[in-house]
């Protein structure tokens, strides 16, 4: 008979469970299914993140030791950070040696060090160290505690929405798990509200870049969650605030500004697929000041988004189009020059050369990332004519050229988008042409193909917004499929007055 160990297992002791202390390994793990950690020095080896000097920004492996115990306090800010709680699912991943780390608590330094390896992953097409503004903005939390608890309001709702995506609608430890990180994700996102509201009462005094960088991430947490209202008001502040950078340029540039170009990018096509189902009177034009247009062409190479600057010019001038139409139908306006418009808005899409546009801007033409990037443009190309068609169905005497044939740029869609799998970099990319084909398509087949895919995006991209994006193309079935069809789907969503993102 062999001795027992003189204390409990890892896993025993981090789920607070008696352990038989069996060995080599404890029974109670395997009658679980885990592999037993064993009773003897742990150390686990993760990524850290070098905050300062030639190594800012790279990667390189730490190791932890799995029996400290943690004697940080939180950062100095006037708040605590994480309240005090067991993480067994939250590896230290940080450097010990910066101050900034070394004021935080376990808790918090596994939701920065997840921020840095997943979060940040998510938010481009490349995740390069080198080349990720979002994760170049870690090492500016020692200086704005804002910055700080806004990404550590972001990475915690993302591992509660990867501990709930697990559940299957059983109760088990991911359930607690994701109920603690909530919490921590709601406490973190309070203050950095309130610093922000503070921050902007002074705004001749702020690093405005910093506070951009803020207000991005704030849409990002609205997006992981599954609301639907409160990212409309970030979008706005974030373009108002985009604006006034470009009147600042006489001031030094700000450290953060490096991710300038991306929160640009990203907040103006939030802006405009946010108004596709938006119907209001007035859209303010976002592509204002003029010199916005080369900072979004400087971010189309790593824009998660990957929708082509042409196109998305058109689809904010379809969005005014489908407003105008609401508008003029209920005034029985004269509709020759809305449909003029729309007939205009029509060749100019289709005259984008996606091809000559993926090559400049990949360089290599045949790679395989490039004709990635020709797929899923040509998808997107397909959905903006199916949008602007669709948004003028109702004032057309008869059915604009190839309005009867939406199937075949259904088609097309699903064709190029099935050339684009979820291993691919660009799949997250995909997801508004999904949601088009889907909601257009009376097709059994393309629709259910249309739900899978924005469950593989579940799968990939625990992002609560893409449990919108199905539950609002059923909604377009619904009213497909209904006997009163008048206005078509666009119309008949944006009627239902929802601020809904489709991203």
């Amino acid at each position: 008979m062999r001795n027992p160990a003189d204390k409990a297992c890892h896993n025993c002791r981090r789920r607070r469970l008696k352990c038989d202390r069996d060995v080599p390994a404890c029974r109670k793990c395997a009658l679980t299914g885990q592999e037993c950690l064993g009773y003897g020095k742990l150390f686990v080896w993760n990524e850290g993140v070098a905050s300062r000097g030639k190594m800012m920004g790279k990667t390189y492996p730490v190791a932890k030791d799995s029996n400290r115990a943690s004697t940080n306090r939180a950062i100095s800010t006037g708040n605590d950070l994480i309240p005090a709680r067991h993480y067994d699912f939250l590896p230290l991943q940080l450097p010990l040696l910066d101050p900034l780390y070394q004021g935080l608590d376990d808790a918090s330094r596994g939701y920065l060090s997840h921020f840095a390896s997943t979060v940040s992953s998510d938010m481009v097409i490349a995740d390069i160290s080198d080349v990720n503004p979002f994760r170049s903005l870690i090492p500016f939390c020692r200086d704005h505690p804002i910055l700080l608890h806004i990404i550590l309001a972001n990475s915690a709702l993302h591992i509660s929405c990867l501990h709930r995506r697990g559940l299957d609608g059983q109760l088990s430890d991911s359930a607690d798990r994701s109920s603690h990180a909530i919490v921590d994700a709601l406490s973190a996102k309070h203050k950095a509200l309130v610093m922000l509201r503070r921050a902007l009462e002074d705004i001749a005094h702020i690093d405005v870049d910093v506070i951009a960088a803020v207000i991005h991430l704030f849409i990002i947490f609205e997006l992981i969650s599954p609301g639907e209202d409160e990212w409309k008001a970030h979008v706005e502040g974030a373009l108002r605030l985009i604006s006034y950078l470009h009147t600042l340029e006489i001031r030094p540039a700000s450290p953060a500004a490096l991710v300038r170009d991306c929160i640009t990018s990203d907040c103006l096509t939030y802006y405009i697929l946010g108004s596709t189902l938006m119907n209001t009177t007035t859209l303010s034009d976002p592509f204002l000041p003029g010199d916005i247009i080369p900072s979004l062409t400087r971010a189309e190479l790593n824009s998660y988004l990957s929708l082509p600057t042409p196109l998305l010019q058109t689809l904010f001038k379809a969005c005014e189009l489908s407003n105008r139409v609401s508008l003029g139908e209920m005034l029985g306006a004269d509709p020759t020059p809305l449909l003029t418009q729309a007939s205009d808005l029509l060749n100019t899409v289709q005259s984008f050369n996606v091809y000559a546009w993926a090559a400049t801007l990949e360089g290599d033409p045949s790679s395989t990332r490039t004709l990635s990037r020709i797929h899923t443009a040509l998808a997107h190309q397909n959905a903006v004519t199916i949008y602007i068609l669709r948004s003028v169905e109702q004032i057309s005497p008869a059915p604009m050229a190839g309005l009867r044939d939406t199937e075949s740029l259904v088609t097309e869609i699903i064709t190029h988008l099935s050339l684009v799998g979820p291993t691919d970099p660009f799949f997250k990319a995909t997801s508004w042409p999904t949601f088009i084909a889907g909601a257009e398509t009376d097709n059994a087949v393309y629709r259910e193909w249309a739900v899978q895919r924005l469950r593989e995006f579940w799968n990939l991209i625990p992002w609560g917004y893409l449990r919108t994006e199905e539950d609002v193309m059923r909604r377009a079935w619904g009213l497909r499929d209904g006997q009163e069809r008048r206005g078509g789907w666009i119309q008949q969503l944006k009627g239902m007055e929802r601020h809904w993102l489709i991203a």
